[in-house]
């Protein structure tokens, strides 16, 4: 478990991971860098608890990568849960972890169990709770042999992970994503356990959110892969996804363009429209779960957020064209 400034959700986490049953079971907690009352929490909670665990301080924050990779250096098991320090996991999760591990057992590119999100938070706000649903529905859409991975809830066989080279600790961000990738493009496959919900505590504000979005746009523009794991990324993406991304963009630019042709107005409902089509199952399941003014609000702020990940995506193409075109330019006075 990385853990960094966590003392609002790191106590129940702990307390809901003792409620399951731990028989052969070791806790590592990575303390990465704490600032608040992090450790202080992790040094009652092992005086108390009836889990064996290990407390591991960093000074200095080294990022969850490098944190998940020291955790993984002191674990003696050969399954390696990997745990957020904001997810409340049920109190079946570790059974029916090792329920899923023993029923694929026969399949030998099922490298280990991955847990969802549950759709219900102890938040009322309408971002903390889009963002959640959002997360809730990906998971919802993808296979039961998933061929990504994401780290809330992350089981993995330890010689698997270690074989594939760990997490990538120079990467603030994404190292999940080309994990998943480099395991994906080499036929590993994760069991999706949609009996394992975890509760997710975060709460977003909006310069939070997108902030995020912006970071982690960039990030994947930058993950290093191989030609073989960039074309397993780009055949796993769903087109809608893609279209749905490119969309807000021409939008407004099709707006920018009527105030000199304003016959472009015209295109704006049908794209709009388009947008909305490629996202009705999105409409949908928030329409289910939070009713109708939710869903109509979650599918407008979606547009938003597929508008500023272009923008994100735009700076980084040109953040990177400005660095590979500086060298030459020096080489050009030299």
């Amino acid at each position: 478990m990385p853990v960094r400034n966590a003392e609002a959700t790191l106590l129940a986490c702990l307390q809901a991971l003792e409620a399951n049953r731990t028989q052969h079971v070791e806790v590592i907690a990575v303390d990465d860098g704490s600032t608040d009352g992090t450790a202080g929490i992790l040094h009652a909670w092992a005086a108390h608890s009836t889990l064996p665990i290990q407390r591991i301080r960093n000074d200095r924050p080294t990022g969850p990568a490098a944190a998940r990779n020291l955790g993984l250096e002191r674990a003696s098991h050969r399954w390696l849960l990997f745990l957020d320090s904001d997810v409340v996991l049920p109190s079946n999760a570790i059974e029916s972890i090792r329920e899923s591990l023993r029923l694929y057992s026969h399949r030998p590119e099922v490298a280990g169990v991955l847990g969802t999100y549950h759709p219900k938070i102890p938040h009322t706000d309408f971002l903390s709770n889009y963002k959640n649903l959002l997360t809730c529905l990906l998971y919802e859409r993808t296979e039961t042999l998933s061929p990504f991975l994401h780290t809330p809830i992350f089981c993995v066989q330890r010689e698997i992970l270690i074989a594939a080279g760990r997490f990538d600790s120079s990467l603030s961000r994404g190292e999940d994503f080309q994990l998943g990738v480099r395991l994906g493009s080499r036929g590993f496959r994760f069991v999706i356990d949609r009996r394992v919900r975890g509760v997710h505590l975060k709460k977003y504000d909006l310069k939070t959110l997108l902030r995020e979005d912006w970071q982690t746009v960039q990030a994947l523009q930058s993950v290093p892969l191989d030609p073989a794991e960039r074309r397993f990324a780009f055949r796993a993406h769903r087109w809608s996804r893609i279209a749905s991304l490119l969309l807000p963009g021409a939008c407004l630019m099709t707006a920018a363009a009527a105030l000199r042709f304003p016959g472009a107005l015209n295109l704006l409902p049908l794209l709009a429209t388009l947008f909305a089509a490629l996202n009705a199952r999105l409409f949908l399941y928030l329409r289910r779960r939070r009713g109708l003014g939710f869903a109509a609000a979650g599918l407008a702020f979606l547009f938003i957020q597929m508008l500023w990940a272009e923008a994100a995506l735009v700076a980084g193409f040109l953040r990177r064209l400005a660095g590979s075109a500086a060298p030459s330019e020096t080489g050009r006075q030299a």
